[in-house]
């Protein structure tokens, strides 16, 4: 999926160039990551006069990055899958009244990070996913209602719907978003009805990526909260996976039951991803992958995305409070690959401490600890990986990859190419 004929115009190496559409191919342009080679989105406020290689810099707290890592995060179309800032964004708008919210607050934060791509969470099976209302229809819409009027004033972001959308928004130097389910309650409708009102819906006012299932049990199937049930996609789910393809909507697996896993599997003719995850192998938590599940990823062509939430990285060393960095995560990637090659490897970074929000199981869950019913625990401390520790570290991966030995081509995969991939075969 990448032109390596082209050359970067700031570091003289071989640029390797992301999917674009065919305009953009007869027209010779080049979609531009946010916030560099001059980028124009630039909001105000403490440190954001800093140019991208001062960033990395002056930010880096461990990490020397490397010229070569520099160049790749450049040369990126770095994508985060699973980005939570509604949780902060609607506590910013609703209760302290600001304005300009994601140029101001969350373009800094990517911009330093280096990421161009994130899929934000505007909808769950929670109240603490939307908009803290039990309504999850109105709160869904209410947080899409937040973006695109927040997307009106934006001088740095664009809502895209198709990879066309997110290339255009890279040459402009814009984020861009897409917005994204974590579980699917509010498509449910009513019980019996098996409509598919609400998903075409949703699609059409731009949702185009859906975790089907949170953490329990909903209308289409199971999550890891009713392992012991050992049910799977209902035949409303398999209705709802069928309807996704058709309409073109990225399927997600994160937190599902083993038996819903497989199901969707043998339903979907499109790839999927798993948005936010780790592998059993390196840490035996229950939410990460199996090797046979892995192995299934490999034969869908779909794309495993890894995380920075340490209990799923490194459960023991996190359990025993100590230091985790992206070198462990890296032992998840080494493994995938081993198994089923470089081709299916992302980014899902699942970041949710914010200023406002320092974790969700402890200020925004209806019960301290509890998701849908299902108890998750509270985490101790910093649940965050200590390196890179949030998004606007993000730029540290690279390096993290080159030190372990990966070819350029096989970082670029990792950073976005990949989902970038599966965007273009599912969403167009």
């Amino acid at each position: 999926m990448y032109d390596d004929s082209q050359t970067n115009e700031r570091s003289g190496t071989n640029k390797l160039v992301p999917f674009q559409s065919e305009s953009q191919r007869t027209q010779g342009s080049i979609p531009r990551p946010l916030g560099r080679n001059g980028a124009t989105c630039v909001a105000p406020g403490p440190g954001l006069a800093l140019g991208y290689d001062t960033f990395h810099s002056e930010f880096s707290r461990s990490v020397m990055i490397s010229d070569r890592a520099k160049s790749l995060n450049r040369q990126s179309l770095t994508i985060d899958i699973h980005n939570h800032m509604m949780f902060e964004f609607a506590i910013r708008q609703q209760a302290y009244g600001e304005k300009d919210i994601f140029d101001t607050v969350f373009a800094p934060r990517l911009q330093t990070g280096g990421i161009n791509v994130i899929a934000t969470s505007v909808g769950s099976n929670s109240p603490c996913l939307c908009n803290l209302t039990d309504d999850l229809v109105l709160g869904s819409l209410e947080q899409i209602d937040m973006l695109r009027i927040e997307e009106q004033s934006s001088k740095c972001m664009a809502i895209c719907c198709s990879v066309d959308d997110i290339i255009a928004a890279a040459g402009q130097d814009k984020a861009a978003v897409l917005l994204a389910f974590e579980g699917a309650r509010a498509m449910e409708g009513l019980s019996g009805e098996d409509s598919m009102v609400l998903l075409r819906t949703f699609y059409r006012l731009g949702l185009r990526i859906n975790c089907i299932v949170g953490a329990a049990r909903t209308m289409f199937a199971d999550g890891m909260g009713e392992a012991g049930a050992d049910a799977g996609l209902t035949t409303y789910g398999v209705k709802l996976v069928k309807e996704m393809n058709k309409i073109g909507m990225l399927i997600d697996l994160t937190h599902m039951n083993d038996r819903s896993f497989f199901d969707v599997m043998e339903v979907s003719d499109k790839p999927v991803i798993v948005s936010h995850v780790g592998v059993q192998a390196v840490c035996d938590n229950p939410n990460n992958l199996s090797d046979e599940q892995v192995l299934a990823m490999g034969k869908n062509g779909g794309v495993i995305c890894m995380e920075i939430v340490k209990i799923e990285v490194d459960r023991d060393a996190y359990l025993k409070g100590e230091s985790i960095d992206f070198n462990r995560v890296v032992d998840h990637i080494d493994h995938i690959v081993q198994l089923i090659g470089p081709d299916h490897v992302g980014l899902g970074l699942d970041f949710d401490n914010f200023t406002h929000v320092n974790n969700i199981h402890r200020a925004m869950c209806p019960a301290p600890g509890s998701i849908e019913g299902y108890y998750t625990g509270i985490p101790e401390g910093d649940h965050m990986l200590n390196e890179p520790k949030n998004d606007s570290e993000a730029y540290v991966i690279a390096e993290y990859l080159v030190k372990r030995g990966y070819s350029d081509a096989d970082i670029l995969k990792i950073l976005g190419g990949n989902l970038l991939r599966v965007l273009g075969e599912t969403i167009w």
